[in-house]
């Protein structure tokens, strides 16, 4: 059997069109002619594990590559199958093909139906060779089965994909009567995955035999040890014992993607295979040589049971514990990193200063102070951001119309706050107050980025009913626009309400504010889980919060009165128990993040596409993104499989003076990674949970419990969808510190994120302190305001992470015109713009991206089309000529008096100006449904303009002071005065 892990056959790798045939064939050798036999019989012991082998074809191909039409397949179980065909090719060997399949649906997200069995045979030859009668079959000369064949390395079931047989399964279990598992050491090479079969390999080995490997100095070497239950184990444990090293069960629990220690529950049912995962830590100062422990493992109620572990320690030594050679597994040391998980400033957000006031606390951070009352809730919000948002330092702004409330129906007696300095970059307190059959606990947290929490657990010390608001009273003339919660990006309305349907709804938070002041408020409570998203949501959606939507009574409502937008989150009438309690977490996100740099806008040009360092050089680009399926990244989510191609792409562009970003997301993984099956075997811990399907490579290999993710077919790379807050998260952070220390990348491209802001923060943290300048980090998304992906706006969706963003690309399937109807009208107004594209009230800037987007309407927010799909290099020049990126951007969104250095006259034809030493540059947009003329006016009156020309975008003009500029509807203009 050897390494193969087949009893009876070799196992090796062939090629063939998969597409027609599928993935798997057995080599069966005839040594007959058709003269002499017009049937061979051949049994294949395939060893499936598929659920129902009978329900799929049966297919061979001849020596000379032809079909053979005349092929009964007399009978099919999982164990092996039995078939006649005509020998049309005479003596040699035929191909028999047993999970033939189509693909059907979209390419990157096809679905495998395999090809059911199908009478092809002749009748008459049927009869002839006497296959109509059940004992025909043994009568026939035999075809030998030689070989298993795969069509990849990757497709293949060697070696632990072939199952035991009855016959075997009741022989190791005779042999070892009394036994209520068994164990098997088992090469870190040969993951079992998600195959729950007993492998044949395991049925022909002995049980309990030592483990012999051999590891690095300074490696984490992976250890996997197999369990066969012949009775059910729950609560399975295991430990390796007896090695002086540090060593951990990866499979039985370790530390999640916030830091904190947990247990994972292990059952292996009766009669099921598993597989329990070690990591050894060999220092780099270890003595070569023999070390001897033993690897334990029990379940309550079941005796425990050892393996001998025999490790030799070798004299080579490997860097960063061998992860820079994935084929070692050694990665699964990162599953457990606590990497950046501290609570220290990153720029440009700054420690949080704390002074205590009034009973209370004020919180000082960059651009907002927070002033806390003494329950534990802000009492005061005040913004220092510039009306243009392109400074920190501007006049202080209130938010907050009053303090903010949260009333659970009765009058409370309030002990003193209690605040705690947890780090530079956060801050906490906590605050008690008791009533009528109640206790109140309130816990808080705002952090350096603007993100401010509030826990507050209501508890019944009797049988009671609640009925719990919280009321966020925002100024009106700050809160001008509005998003979430059904809403897209828009002018803020007088009036609003809202009710929770999780089920086909991503929507729990609503921002409201304007570019320089905002908050974002999102409602939760103790049971949250991070939903899926990108057409994944209702795989994974929203739990509802069972404290805000009370018993089906809870809601939200927006009302205006007398200069205040009161937003109003509230739960019904809420029965309680004695003893029972309910979580009411409120979060607001206080917007914008940081300043915007428009001079890093216009200046740094992407390149969203695979070419030469060279060309895209020579293209007057200087940022290039490489998306995964191109040679320096071929496998989605796992660059550092390309690692050396990628170091050397890199090291070219950095030498033309080009940055490069890698796309790595973390929310589906390929199936190239060689950690996936150890992955996989932690049930959905890692995996998303889900209907299964999907590409034939999944349904093989990961049996069901998934969700199916990307294909590329260019590459034959297929990815399974990851879960939204899982240990793969710490992984994903060590892997983004390599690519940045040690392949020298200086960024990412994020497609549309799964994971929060405590990842997102954590993977800034690794940029800034891994590479000598500052990293770059954009985020594209898709329109997420529809059916699949629950409604939920992209910009709304993503806040959470956009202060460690630097730039948006918020464009797929986003209306630019307003010309989808009702649903799409958003794009023909520029508060829509404004708050659902342009990432302006977040303190960023982006890009467009459906049908190019509008160059005019796109420019008085700074944004471009992304090269080279679209060509903007007529723009990048003009920037250039007219010296844009040394310039200082007012935007048309801000306000206050003298805030606009040119007018339009016209509230629907915007100007966004630059002031620098290229002079006054302003960009005109309309958005007025016919041709409009206006002039330009500054604070000393009409003034000329001159147009330079710009291909594609506008010929040479030159307008005198006062001269009408005709702008045609969704045009503009780039004029400079004077």
């Amino acid at each position: 059997m050897g390494e193969t892990g087949h009893p009876e056959l070799a196992c090796g790798i062939g090629s063939w069109d998969s597409d027609v045939y599928g993935n798997h064939r057995i080599l069966v050798r005839a040594a007959t002619t058709e003269r002499t036999a017009p049937a061979v019989a051949a049994e294949l012991p395939w060893r499936r594990q598929d659920p129902d082998p009978g329900a799929v074809d049966v297919i061979v191909i001849g020596p000379s590559g032809e079909r053979v039409r005349n092929t009964v397949a007399v009978e099919v179980t999982d164990e092996a199958g039995r078939i006649a065909f005509e020998p049309t090719d005479g003596t040699g060997t035929y191909a028999v093909h047993y999970l033939p399949y189509a693909h059907t649906g979209k390419p990157y997200y096809p679905q495998a139906a395999y090809r059911p069995p199908t009478r092809t045979a002749d009748p008459g030859w049927v009869h002839r060779c006497g296959l109509h009668d059940a004992t025909g079959w043994e009568k026939l000369p035999r075809a030998e089965a030689v070989a298993y064949e795969a069509a990849s390395a990757v497709d293949s079931f060697a070696p632990l994909g072939f199952a035991a047989t009855e016959e075997e399964r009741a022989r190791l279990q005779q042999t070892h009567e009394g036994e209520q598992f068994l164990l098997f050491g088992e090469d870190r090479a040969h993951p079992l995955g998600r195959y729950t079969r007993l492998p044949a390999r395991w049925a022909l080995a002995t049980p309990f035999a030592p483990l012999d490997v051999t590891a690095d100095r300074g490696e984490f070497h992976a250890v996997q040890v197999g369990v066969y239950a012949l009775q059910e184990l729950t609560e399975v444990r295991a430990e390796i014992r007896g090695l002086p090293f540090s060593v951990r069960c990866v499979s039985t629990g370790g530390i999640d993607a916030r830091g904190r220690a947990f247990e994972r529950r292990v059952t292996v049912g009766a009669g099921r295979a598993g597989a329990l995962w070690f990591g050894v830590e060999v220092p780099e100062d270890a003595q070569p040589g023999l070390y001897e422990g033993e690897i334990a493992v029990g379940a309550p109620g079941v005796p425990e049971r050892v393996l001998p572990l025999r490790l030799t320690v070798g004299r080579d030594v490997v860097a960063d514990g061998g992860a820079g050679e994935p084929w070692r597994l050694a990665r699964l040391g990162w599953l457990d990193s606590a990497l950046a998980q501290d609570d220290e400033p990153v720029a440009p957000f700054t420690p949080i200063e704390a002074v205590a006031e009034d009973g209370g606390q004020r919180l000082s951070l960059l651009g907002r102070t927070v002033e806390l009352g003494p329950q534990g809730l802000p009492r005061r919000i005040v913004s220092t951001f510039t009306p243009s948002v392109t400074r920190a330092d501007g006049p202080p702004r209130d938010l907050l119309a009053a303090p903010v409330t949260l009333d659970i129906g009765r009058p409370l007696e309030h002990g003193p706050l209690s605040l705690d300095r947890l780090g530079p970059a956060r801050v906490g307190w906590s605050a008690r107050a008791a009533g009528r059959d109640v206790v109140l606990r309130t816990e808080g947290e705002l952090e350096a980025d603007g993100f401010l929490v509030v826990r507050a657990t209501v508890e019944a010390t009797a049988d009671t009913e609640l009925d719990v608001t919280l009321d966020v009273p925002v100024r009106e003339e700050i809160a001008r626009y509005a998003m979430g919660l059904g809403l897209t990006g828009r002018a803020c309305p007088a009036a609003y309400d809202w009710s929770w349907d999780t089920p086909t709804r991503n929507q729990d938070a609503f921002w409201l504010g304007d570019p320089a002041a905002g908050l974002q408020l999102s409602l939760r409570d103790e049971h949250y889980a991070r939903p899926l998203n990108t057409n994944y949501y209702r795989e994974k959606p929203l739990r509802t919060p069972r404290s805000w939507a009370g018993d089906g009574a809870g809601g939200v409502r927006l009302r205006t009165s007398e200069g205040v937008r009161g937003l109003c989150a509230f739960s019904g009438p809420l029965a309680l128990r004695a003893g029972e309690s309910r979580c009411f977490e409120f979060r607001l996100l206080l917007t914008p993040f940081k300043p915007l740099e428009p001079a890093r806008q216009l200046s740094e040009r992407y390149f969203h596409a695979y070419a030469s360092p060279t060309e895209i050089a020579e293209y007057g680009a200087n940022v290039a993104n490489l998306h995964h399926a191109t040679p320096p990244n071929p496998y989605i989510n796992d660059p550092l499989l390309g690692a050396d191609a990628l170091h050397s792409y890199t090291e070219e562009a950095h030498r033309l003076g080009i940055q490069v970003k890698v796309y790595d997301t973390v929310r589906e993984l390929t199936r190239h990674t060689p950690e996936l099956p150890v992955l996989a075997s932690l049930g959905d811990e890692i995996f998303a949970p889900g209907p299964g399907g999907g590409h034939a490579w999944l349904r093989e290999h990961l049996g069901g419990d998934y969700v199916p993710g990307w294909v590329a077919p260019d590459v034959g790379d297929v990815a399974v969808v990851t879960s939204g807050d899982s240990r793969w998260h710490n992984s994903y952070v060590s892997g983004i510190e390599r690519l940045r220390r040690v392949v020298g990348v200086d960024g990412l491209y994020l497609d549309d994120v799964a994971y929060d802001r405590t990842t997102m923060k954590r993977v800034r943290k690794v940029l800034a302190a891994s590479g000598e300048r500052p990293p770059l980090v954009d985020l594209h998304s898709c329109n997420q305001f529809r059916e699949p992906d629950g409604f939920a706006s992209s910009a709304n969706l993503y806040a959470e992470l956009l202060p460690y963003v630097d730039r948006l690309w918020l464009g797929e399937l986003f209306d630019y015109e307003g010309s989808d109807g009702p649903a799409g009208d958003a794009g023909g107004d520029p508060a829509y713009w404004l708050v659902e594209i342009s990432g302006i009230p977040f303190g960023l800037m982006g890009e467009m991206l459906e049908g190019g987007g509008n160059p005019w309407r796109g420019l008085v927010f700074g944004m471009t089309a992304r090269a080279p799909m679209t060509d903007v290099r007529p723009l990048w020049r003009a920037f250039d000529q007219l010296r844009l990126p040394e310039a200082e951007m007012t935007g048309w969104w801000a306000t206050g008096a003298g805030a606009h250095p040119v007018r339009t006259g016209r509230d629907d034809v915007l100007a966004t100006t630059w002031e620098g030493p290229g002079g006054t540059v302003t960009a005109l947009a309309s958005w007025a449904g016919e041709p409009v003329d206006v002039v330009l006016d500054t604070a000393s009156g009409p003034v000329a303009a001159y147009a330079p020309a710009i291909e594609g975008f506008q010929p040479e003009r030159r307008f005198a002071a006062g001269e009408a500029l005709r702008v045609e509807p969704g045009r503009g203009w780039l004029v400079r005065l004077g």
